[in-house]
């Protein structure tokens, strides 16, 4: 852990923990010092560097001005931890959620639930989603709502819980009935459609977290 009297290196931590959740991109070290209220680029990147070399984070660039600065699985564990269930498909192919042994550090106010709801993560598979900024690998804060707004992207269970993906929910009302509609992201995907008592929606997704390409937690 990283020691308590670090006070604006845990700032650090905290506020490159909420980017990478948000989707945000990697900020230089000046954006990084002045997030955190340090009106020196010199002691922003001193404050780093005690933080890279400690291996909380990493860095893509040498240059002050480069964008690469994120944290690392050890500087995550820093900010709190959220269980990691399995994957969800975003794409044309669908595939049941695996269970996985372990869990995934994030930033501790994302953990929590305003409305007292639980969250969980998924690891996404497949592209279909990359028009809403979720790819391959990425990691899915989701939040239990079994009702959410037309339009949110959300996690559904299809054909009995057989079948599970992430995709934009639409309800339609047909001469056949109710319909939900779950859009993906991506042109070379179709909607898929379904009567509403084959979807059930699981919860919607909150957050979405970018690991560094080639790494998987």
């Amino acid at each position: 852990m990283v020691p308590e009297n670090w006070g604006k290196r845990l700032e650090m931590l905290r506020h490159l923990a909420r980017l990478g959740a948000g989707g945000g991109g990697a900020p230089t070290v000046r954006e990084l010092g002045e997030a955190v209220g340090l009106r020196s680029s010199q002691t922003a990147y001193k404050h780093l560097k005690k933080l890279e070399e400690a291996g909380y984070v990493e860095r893509e660039g040498a240059s002050r001005r480069a964008r690469g600065i994120r944290l690392t699985g050890k500087g995550w564990e820093v900010v709190g931890e959220m269980p990691l269930l399995g994957r969800i498909a975003a794409g044309r192919g669908l595939e049941a959620v695996a269970a996985v042994d372990g869990a995934y550090s994030l930033a501790a106010e994302l953990v929590g639930s305003r409305s007292g709801r639980r969250r969980y993560l998924l690891r996404v598979v497949g592209q279909s989603m990359i028009g809403a900024h979720i790819a391959d690998g990425d990691l899915l804060v989701v939040e239990e709502d079994e009702d959410p707004a037309d339009g949110e992207v959300v996690v559904a269970l299809l054909r009995g819980g057989e079948e599970v993906t992430v995709k934009r929910i639409f309800r339609e009302r047909g001469e056949a009935g109710e319909f939900v509609r779950l859009r993906p992201e991506n042109g070379d995907h179709e909607d898929l459609v379904v009567p509403a008592e084959e979807a059930e929606v699981q919860g919607r997704v909150v957050y979405v977290v970018h690991p560094p390409r080639g790494r998987r937690p």
